[in-house]
């Protein structure tokens, strides 16, 4: 009951973190940079952190520039950065990142030249706000696709387990066929065995008597001998039966355990059945989660 309420809290909030993507929002701004006062644009990337955003942000604009952009704790700056959708020569980006709640903020400004910043509503600036947010989508669909391939490999080794307790109970199964084909070779032996234990009983019976009155000699001897054989036949006979029930017996004793076990294994398919279906509305909701995202 305990383990089920749990299942159902922890698909309940795995399914609220999972549905709880946000929007990408663009701020326009100027934001303080030395002594110049750098118009820009902040862009919130929700989910990820900010040590990733900082260093993915330094790749992107240095991609395709010798220049090397400087890291002075949460600033980026490079000069000479090459963005050809935005100049068809090399500009200055000066870049932040904070954090908030959970979310990072990253703000970017562009200056085309001394002291001249893209403009709002210019296509320098509208093609600034687009870099950003590509680049902040490219961020958050990567925070998404994580979280759905960790769910998706916890679907999978839910039906990993399921598939190894169904084969336990196929392993249970085949032992008590294989006992009960025992107990039915071992009932058929014993049945052959009392048989013939039968007439050994009643040779044993019969020449014991005739022994009884016979004077000494060749002939008794004789007898004497056949006697003996008979006897340990019948010995030989009494620990066939004894190994025959004994067979019987612990194939019946592993039926009754195996039956429990299989008992014991159907609640186990059946949790783990529950398991996987809520799992699977885990993953279904990451999904769409991350759809969601492609979409923006």
């Amino acid at each position: 009951m305990r383990t089920g309420i749990y299942i159902t809290l922890l698909l309940l909030f795995t399914i609220t973190a999972a549905k709880a993507q946000k929007p990408l929002t663009m701020t326009d701004d100027s934001v303080k940079f030395g002594n110049t006062m750098c118009p820009g644009v902040w862009v919130d990337i929700p989910e990820v952190s900010l040590e990733t955003v900082r260093s993915e942000w330094k790749k992107v604009v240095e991609k395709g520039t010798k220049s090397n952009a400087l890291v002075t704790g949460n600033e980026i700056t490079i000069f000479g950065a090459v963005l050809k959708d935005i100049s068809d020569v090399p500009v200055n980006i000066f870049s932040a990142v904070e954090t908030h709640d959970s979310l990072v903020r990253l703000f970017s400004a562009v200056e085309l030249s001394r002291d001249v910043f893209t403009k709002v509503n210019s296509k320098e600036h509208e093609q600034l706000k687009k870099a950003l947010k590509q680049f902040a989508k490219d961020q958050y669909e990567k925070v998404a696709e994580d979280q759905l391939s960790t769910e998706e490999t916890k679907l999978k080794d839910l039906e990993k387990e399921l598939s190894s307790v169904k084969k336990e109970k196929e392993k249970l199964e085949k032992e008590i066929q294989s006992a009960n084909t025992t107990i039915s070779e071992e009932n058929y032996k014993l049945a052959s065995v009392k048989k013939a234990m039968e007439v050994t009983d009643a040779d044993l019976d019969r020449k014991s008597t005739e022994l009884s009155t016979m004077g000494d000699g060749d002939a008794k001897k004789a007898l004497q001998s056949e006697v003996k054989d008979l006897q340990k036949a019948k010995k030989t006979q009494l620990k066939d039966i004894e190994s025959s029930e004994s067979k019987i017996s612990k194939s019946n004793t592993l039926i009754e355990d195996n039956n429990k076990s299989i008992a014991e294994n159907l609640k186990k398919q059946e949790a783990s059945v529950e398991k996987i279906n809520n799992q699977k509305l885990v993953v279904d909701k990451f999904t769409q989660k991350l759809k969601t995202i492609e979409s923006y």
